[in-house]
């Protein structure tokens, strides 16, 4: 049977001028089910699309999205290419790439200035909107999709896991700062996500199911006794700690997502 696809906007988000919205395309039958018969029908799985709506007023008008993200746009939108090492344009570029080939990290974006919108290349995965209000933000490998307003992108090196095996290599992270929107992408749907808020508190996981987490926590991880926390998925006898003041976005479901 042929599908056409019907896009919706799932949800949207907004800050002054600036939004973020989710368009869902789901698999409509192009023919109409035959009167009297039983027809099974499987259809497809959903795909999004991130629309990144750019205000254009002064520092609030600038977006950044992960390179390759871009499928199309559409207004008075100038394209530069940045670093998380800082700098800007072709030598920003340049130093970037140089940086990314030597860590195996993808540490540059593609920023956007003006006023206009973004269209992303649909994805299967979920896309989680969110906002910062003059924070810190450090992202999980590969969630990071769009920010938009007065957001820096920056990278974050986390030595936890080395330091606690006693490796003295660090997994750089992407770090946004400021105040705006960001999307991340995941397997897991927003509505099974968990925004834990921390206040002087202590959260230890056994497993990746932090997908992001705000810079005033303190990161470790920690060697746990035999038993106490699940299995270790985070490595033999370890767990993630987070200490402190923040906000954890944690997916508990994230297993159930990604075992076949």
């Amino acid at each position: 049977m042929d599908f056409t696809w019907k896009g919706v906007t799932e949800r949207d988000l907004s800050s002054g001028q600036n939004r973020l919205e989710v368009i869902e395309y789901s698999a409509e039958p192009m023919e109409a089910a035959l009167s009297g018969y039983h027809q099974t029908l499987s259809r497809p799985a959903r795909w999004r699309q991130l629309a990144v709506h750019v205000a254009g007023d002064g520092s609030a008008g600038n977006a950044v999205l992960e390179t390759g993200a871009l499928q199309y746009l559409r207004g008075t939108l100038e394209m530069q290419a940045v670093n998380a090492a800082g700098g800007s344009g072709l030598g920003g570029f340049l130093r970037g790439a140089v940086t990314a080939a030597a860590s195996g990290e993808g540490l540059y974006k593609t920023a956007f200035r003006g006023s206009g919108t973004l269209y992303t290349e649909p994805t299967r995965l979920h896309l989680l909107l969110g906002e910062l209000r003059g924070e810190s933000l450090i992202v999980d490998d590969g969630a990071f999709v769009a920010c938009v307003g007065d957001i820096t992108v920056g990278r974050h090196v986390n030595h936890g896991f080395a330091q606690a095996v006693g490796s003295g290599e660090g997994r750089v992270q992407p770090k946004l700062t400021g105040s705006g929107l960001f999307a991340l992408q995941s397997p897991v749907p927003p509505e099974e996500f968990q925004v834990l808020d921390l206040r002087g508190d202590t959260l230890k996981v056994d497993g990746n199911l932090v997908v992001a987490y705000t810079d005033g926590l303190e990161f470790k991880v920690e060697k746990s006794a035999r038993g106490l926390l699940g299995s270790g998925k985070t490595g033999e006898g370890f767990v993630q700690s987070y200490r402190g003041t923040g906000r954890v976005w944690l997916a508990p479901t994230l297993p159930l997502h990604t075992t076949h």
